[in-house]
């Protein structure tokens, strides 16, 4: 089970318990009024019952949803990872054509000219990754292909009158060799921006 999936049934979990309760309550209407004094001793220890029912629900919830939570995801920027350089410009990638299966790559994705949208599409033409492509700025793109194929790269953000046809093509294989390097520098790490007195490698 996907975690769409996942979501999905706690959406209808969810649904069918405000459900039931909208019923109870409901139907409680249909019995014969009481006194306060009658009913005020149950209805405390209803409440106390339905209190603790609660918290324990959402501390079910939250031990069970914690896998979802992004701190997980934020803790593989550590792995090790193949530094792959991408450079945008108008109308082009400029980046390897053939990458490995099942290895982790890091992208570091910027622009010589405008902003660009970077889109990786799957053989079945499913956007599985993006980040944008922005001048003298580098964002860091973590990828692992888990299915061999052929793959293509769009660009997602209006970049001028070729922008419908700034695509890139690359192939991702069992025993693909490594990706050359290219010229591009910039450190491992957080986004950063490179000082206004530093050489520009893009030029």
């Amino acid at each position: 089970m996907d975690a769409a999936e996942k979501l999905l049934l706690m959406f209808f979990i969810l649904a069918a318990v405000a459900m039931f309760v909208f019923v109870t309550v409901a139907w409680s209407t249909r019995l014969p009024e009481q006194e306060q004094a009658e009913v005020q001793h149950r209805g405390y220890a209803i409440r106390g019952r339905w209190f603790l029912g609660i918290t324990l629900f959402l501390l079910a919830a939250f031990f069970a949803t914690i896998p979802f939570f992004p701190y997980l995801a934020a803790a593989e920027a550590l792995l090790p990872a193949e530094k792959v350089p991408v450079i945008a410009q108008q109308f082009v990638f400029i980046m390897p054509d053939h990458f490995p299966l099942n290895r982790r790559i890091l992208f570091e994705v910027t622009s010589r000219d405008v902003n660009h949208g970077f889109g990786i599409y799957n053989p079945e033409g499913q956007l599985i990754a993006q980040t944008q492509a922005m001048p003298d700025y580098v964002n860091y793109l973590a990828v692992t292909f888990h299915q061999p194929g052929h793959y293509t790269v769009r660009c997602l953000e209006y970049c001028g009158v070729g922008h419908a046809i700034m695509q890139k093509d690359f192939t991702v294989e069992g025993a693909s060799p490594t990706p050359a390097p290219m010229p591009m520098s910039q450190p491992s790490g957080t986004n950063t921006v490179p000082s206004s007195n530093a050489s520009n490698p893009f030029e």
